[in-house]
């Protein structure tokens, strides 16, 4: 569901909808903006100035130069990720912006048993429809907090002793030979990019994937299944 009315967006906000993120014509000018902006800041959603344009290409011509996608889930903090730990597996994607990878790897995390899944607030696709379809439903099963900063959320897994594996092409050992059995959060970036420079620099260990030379890498939702279910495996979880 789409919202690009200011009051239908301002009731929404009060109420505390699930929002993916508001977007804002750099040309609107009233006072019901600066509502909006106040309740965002104050319900933590992200928001964004953006040219007019932008906002008909998203709602159409009748709008009211905002513009706002309300999330299917609601979001959950790390702290209430963390009271609950039973597998001990969590996943932090890093700027995975394609909504078919998102609903395709969200629906490996809930069947691998995932106590939760780490999305950036900046640069992630958003939680809407599409992933919800291409999860099969289990996107309403997942356990996902916004991050407003993965490296600080690494820095705050460690400290609640989980070790932190990045997969990378490059990475120096094959993901069979990493002991699952300890907590873990395990890294995956974007299929073009890969994981950031900054949060290689965080993780205790790079893992790959071995495969065929035929082929630069693995879809990121199909390596999120392959490292997801031997963690589960190893685990001894799964029915």
């Amino acid at each position: 569901m789409n919202i690009h009315s200011l009051n239908a967006l301002i009731e929404a906000l009060r109420a505390n909808v699930p929002i993916n993120k508001v977007l804002i014509s750099n040309t609107k000018k009233d006072k019901k903006v600066g509502v909006i902006l106040d309740l965002c800041r104050r319900n933590k959603v992200v928001f964004q100035w953006v040219p007019q344009q932008t906002i008909n290409r998203k709602a159409g011509p009748d709008n009211q130069g905002v513009f706002a996608e309300i999330s299917p889930i609601k979001f959950v903090t790390l702290n209430e990720v963390l009271k609950e730990i039973k597998t001990g597996l969590l996943l932090i994607l890093d700027s995975i912006t394609d909504t078919g990878n998102m609903g395709a790897i969200i629906r490996s995390a809930v069947g691998a048993e995932v106590d939760g899944i780490i999305i950036s607030q900046h640069h992630s696709a958003p939680i809407n429809e599409t992933v919800l379809k291409t999860s099969a439903g289990s996107l309403v099963k997942a356990k996902i907090v916004q991050s407003k900063n993965l490296t600080q959320t690494i820095k705050e897994l460690k400290k609640n002793d989980f070790w932190v594996v990045g997969a990378d092409r490059l990475g120096n050992m094959p993901y069979y030979d990493y002991d699952f059995t300890y907590k873990t959060a395990v890294v995956l970036g974007s299929e073009h990019k890969g994981i950031s420079l900054l949060l290689k620099k965080n993780v205790d260990q790079l893992i790959s994937i071995p495969h065929s030379a035929q082929i630069e890498s693995l879809n990121v939702s199909a390596a999120a299944a392959v490292i997801l279910f031997e963690a589960l495996r190893q685990k001894g979880s799964g029915h």
